[in-house]
């Protein structure tokens, strides 16, 4: 999974999204699920179980990248 970068103005709030990501629908109203660590952001329209397995394969790539770094920093 890819990482990337979203800009947001200080003083406008307004937020920049990469082309790519509004080419894949992140273009106007998105529904947005934080915490007090992360914001999940949701085009709309999107049920709960695709969110849910969205999230899942979110939490695998975490964990891989999680131990990659561990494994580079033993190494």
């Amino acid at each position: 999974m890819s990482k990337f970068t979203i800009s947001i103005g200080k003083k406008t709030g307004i937020a920049y999204f990469p082309k790519h990501l509004r080419q894949e629908g992140f273009v106007g109203r998105v529904e947005c699920l934080p915490n007090a660590f992360t914001l999940t952001l949701v085009r709309l329209g999107t049920s709960l179980t695709n969110v849910e397995r969205s999230l899942k394969i979110l939490l695998q790539d975490i964990e891989l990248r999680r131990r990659h770094g561990e494994a580079q920093k033993r190494g």
